[in-house]
């Protein structure tokens, strides 16, 4: 009995073990339920909120994007303030949105447009000429000139027939005459507000300094011409290469990728009296098809050069479709001009992650100096005549009146003559310069006083012909004294042609001195060379390009940069952007099957005239639709308050946002089309 209540007692002890453990268990999951309810209470509150604060930044963006808001003075973020109130947004819940405006302002992607590799405006002319259209473009009737971009002109837009027509706005600062569609708002003409779309945006050339000279290629009749890249000066050699009358005519004139130098100096300014004059500084394409860039098959590939009979446009790799793109950047100075008549031509630009495709660049700055050579010296003697022994390269290399050369007249009448040789540059003259002037100093003395000594001299260039020259001398007298004998005077002689090609190295001299008595003594202290030339420079547009105001290719002082006449197998396509701030471009178009000037036009004036054969209905000028826009950012703030009214701006805010709005125009914003791009998004709590 005793041993079943021992049993007895230690089942109860194991029946009050299960009991603990399980009540603890039973305490600890309702603990957890407790808490799990009251996360979830939690959570659904912080979703609420992070809900509300969402809407409430939502708001606040598209009531921005739906303005016309861009920071300027006096303006705030919102109708009524920098503050937005927003009642009833969650149910009782209300919200406010603090606006706080980034001060700084840029272009998208791009530093500034110097920097961008897409301009602002489709086209853009700068001239602010009285009597000189900004913009002038002649037309059928009842036709349209389509542009896809900003048109923006400081001074006029002119349509004297037919539409201009853009899908996006038209700025004139002093007027606009004739049909003009834009949008979504009317023409701004006139237009004053200062505006970053209608300055400069001074792009630079693709190289710094002028190039290497170069030589046309030879005139063949294999069909293909290839132009290496350099400094052409020659107007007259490239026209008669691309007449009609040329033994190449019709050929394909490829120009290579790399940077054209074009100034000429056939006429005007620091002419080069080598050069023909005729036909003056215009370089005109009559005849065959121009490629300038990378040459593509039909299929847009890569080739090695182009085929005899490319097809225009579509013959070079376009920046505009391929970010490896490389072009050719034909860069115009002076006066230059390109005309294309009866000639195809099409020229590519280079692709630039900072800068556009320039294909066409006219200087804006830049001018040629005059170079001296003075006291250039001989380094040896090679015929001393009667100036034996005493004529010595030591004796005659300097004037320096301590050691010299003597001759004796043997008898009344008497000459002699002495050759030395040397005076080349300290380096060398670089191809392409002009001769401006040469001449040769004699530092020299005679005993007789009552006539004149008489010097002529034989110049021959290292390798040149002959030229001569002479002077009459000196009265006797015991002073040295220098005497100066031009030589290629005309500066189309043996010199100039080897200052031209650059090779330059030197020359011999044949100095002839004559005495009238005899016994009278000669003495020579030094024969040395003096030249002047202007070496190959970038050289600001000027002359007739320069000249305003133009009103058409019929006034002979004026003169557009670029011209292109309409003639019915003309055609001209600039793959990428066009700049020439102070030039003019006059561009009459006949056959045309896509986009002429793509990237845009920057020019003082432009002057474009479709002829009742030109059918291309899309537009004749366009930037691409993703052109630089300009940004501005702001800081919104979302505070968060349980009942209507405004709530207060200060403490920590449920949600903060730095946002940016994207604007085509800065100055004037189109409301509901402006892009937006959230930088940054946080929950401070």
């Amino acid at each position: 009995m005793r041993r079943r209540d021992d049993e007895s007692g230690a089942a109860l002890i194991l029946v009050l073990v299960l009991v603990v453990v399980i009540s603890l268990g039973l305490l600890s999951l309702l603990s957890f339920s407790g808490t799990s309810f009251r996360t979830t209470i939690a959570l659904r509150d912080q979703g609420a909120t992070a809900s509300t604060s969402d809407g409430a930044m939502a708001a606040a963006i598209n009531t921005i994007r739906n303005s016309t808001y861009n920071n300027s003075p006096g303006q705030t973020c919102f109708d009524h303030g920098d503050h937005l109130h927003l009642d009833g947004i969650a149910g009782a819940e209300a919200a406010t949105v603090d606006c706080d405006a980034d001060p700084s302002r840029v272009l998208i992607q791009c530093p500034s447009l110097s920097m961008c590799n897409r301009p602002g405006s489709a086209i853009l002319t700068l001239g602010k000429h009285g009597g000189e259209d900004g913009v002038n473009i002649q037309q059928p009737n009842g036709s349209m000139f389509r542009v896809r971009g900003v048109v923006f002109s400081n001074s006029n837009i002119n349509v004297v027939n037919g539409t201009l027509a853009t899908n996006t706005r038209v700025y004139g600062r002093t007027g606009c005459t004739g049909t003009i569609i834009s949008d979504p708002s009317p023409p701004s003409c006139p237009y004053a507000p200062a505006n970053p779309l209608g300055e400069d945006p001074n792009y630079l050339p693709a190289v710094g300094a002028a190039p290497a000279h170069r030589a046309l290629p030879a005139c063949t009749k294999t069909g293909l011409i290839t132009f290496e890249p350099g400094y052409y000066d020659d107007a007259h050699a490239l026209t008669d290469m691309m007449a009609n009358g040329s033994p190449c005519k019709g050929s394909v004139w490829w120009f290579k990728p790399g940077a054209y130098y074009f100034d000429f100096h056939n006429t005007g300014t620091n002419a080069n009296p080598l050069l023909d004059s005729a036909g003056g500084n215009i370089w005109t394409i009559d005849t065959g098809k121009l490629v300038a860039g990378t040459p593509v098959n039909g299929a847009g590939q890569v080739i090695a050069q182009p085929p005899l009979n490319p097809t225009i446009p579509g013959s070079c790799n376009n920046p505009i479709k391929d970010a490896n793109a490389v072009g050719v950047q034909f860069i115009f100075g002076g006066d230059s001009q390109l005309a294309v008549k009866a000639g195809q031509a099409e020229i590519c630009g280079t692709y630039s992650a900072t800068r556009p495709p320039v294909a066409i660049y006219g200087l804006k700055s830049g001018a040629e100096t005059d170079t001296a050579l003075t006291d250039l010296k001989l380094t040896a003697v090679p015929t001393q005549g009667g100036f034996n022994p005493t004529a010595t390269s030591a004796a005659l290399r300097d004037a320096d009146l301590l050691t010299y050369a003597t001759w004796k007249a043997p008898k009344k009448n008497a000459d002699t003559t002495v050759s030395v040789s040397g005076f080349a540059p300290p380096a060398p003259i670089p191809a392409g310069s002009v001769l401006k002037s040469a001449a040769i100093k004699v530092t020299h003395r005679h005993t007789d006083l009552v006539n004149q000594d008489d010097l002529e001299v034989t110049f021959r260039p290292n390798g040149g012909a002959a030229l001569t020259g002479s002077a009459v001398g000196r009265f006797g007298s015991p002073l040295f004294q220098t005497t100066t004998i031009p030589i290629d005077a005309a500066r189309d002689g043996s010199l100039a042609e080897s200052i031209y090609k650059g090779t330059f190295t030197g020359a011999t001299i044949d100095l002839k001195v004559s005495l009238d008595n005899k016994d009278a003594i000669e003495d020579l202290d030094a024969v040395q060379l003096d030249l002047t030339y202007v070496a190959p420079a970038f050289r600001a547009g000027g002359g007739c390009v320069t000249t305003a105001p133009y009103t058409g290719l019929g006034n002979a002082s004026r003169c557009a940069m670029v011209t292109s006449d309409g003639s019915p197998n003309n055609q001209f396509y600039v793959q990428g952007t066009t700049y020439a701030p102070h030039a003019v471009l006059d561009i009459t178009l006949n056959n045309a099957s896509e986009q002429v000037f793509r990237f845009g036009v920057i020019a003082r004036s432009l002057w474009v005239k479709l002829t009742g054969s030109f059918s291309y209905g899309g537009p004749v000028i366009e930037v691409p639709d993703d052109s630089p826009g300009f940004v501005f950012s702001v800081y919104l703030s979302v505070y968060l308050c349980p009942s209507p009214g405004e709530c207060p701006t200060t403490g920590t805010p449920s949600l903060r946002a730095k946002v940016a709005f994207v604007d085509a125009d800065p100055v004037s914003p189109l409301p509901g089309r402006r892009q937006v791009s959230v930088l940054s998004w946080s929950s401070p709590r």
